[in-house]
């Protein structure tokens, strides 16, 4: 069953995601800005019972409260509350984020296949400006998307069992910052200092999809000096 919403003058399809969830879906062509822009509409709106909002590339999930019974009502009630948000208050922010590229784990193969050297592979990526395209697979995992297209390259054959948080890596065609110590898979080509997940705070993400991201690098002893 399939339940159609506006957001931003923009046609979006609502189904059942669980008992307690709903995915939406914008139809015909979208872009990630139309998610990112929805997500913050969607998030300034105080729906009742809405407990989280989760984007993803082409989609977002709306987790609630308590059990879901009917979708139709539920699209209305989302519908009345987002008509009284105002996108134009919305702003992305841009966080710089320092990054020690000693402590880059796969140098050897993020040169091979980029056929470039690690001191040109530095200055591209440090140079662009990312943009938080979703989070997933752990709690404050950055998908950044913005990647230099010479810069692509291939998840590891063999993925690690233990990468250390703050690890900034390549995956394909984008690049990524782990927020916590876990297994994983993309090419780590440094370490930052900052954090990115706290349980403690509210919210424990202080980075929100559709920000901005610059890398700065900076020395080891930088690195080992760095106060959040």
């Amino acid at each position: 069953m399939l339940k159609s919403l506006l957001i931003n003058e923009k046609e979006w399809e609502a189904f059942f995601l669980s008992e307690q969830a709903l995915t939406i879906s914008p139809k015909g062509k979208f872009s990630l800005n139309d998610i990112h822009q929805a997500f913050r509409v969607l998030e300034g709106a105080g729906i009742t019972g809405l407990v989280d909002i989760i984007p993803a590339y082409e989609s977002i999930a709306l987790i609630f409260e308590g059990i879901v019974h009917e979708l139709s009502d539920a699209v209305d009630e989302i519908q009345k509350a987002i008509k009284q948000v105002d996108i134009n208050e919305f702003e992305t922010n841009t966080i710089e984020v320092p990054v020690c590229y000693k402590f880059g784990l796969d140098w050897e193969e993020v040169e091979a296949n980029t056929a470039l050297s690690q001191k040109e592979i530095i200055e591209i990526h440090s140079s662009g400006t990312y943009t938080v395209s979703m989070m997933g697979f752990q709690p404050g995992f950055l998908y950044l998307s913005g990647l230099h297209e010479a810069l692509s390259c291939p998840r590891k054959t063999n993925p690690r069992t233990k990468i250390p948080a703050g690890s900034v890596g390549i995956g394909g065609s984008q690049t990524g910052i782990y927020a916590m110590e876990s297994p994983g898979g993309w090419q780590i080509i440094g370490r930052t200092p900052k954090h990115f997940f706290d349980v403690l705070s509210n919210p424990p993400i202080q980075i929100r999809p559709g920000d901005r991201v610059r890398f700065t690098p900076i020395t080891e002893q930088q690195f080992t000096e760095w106060e959040d």
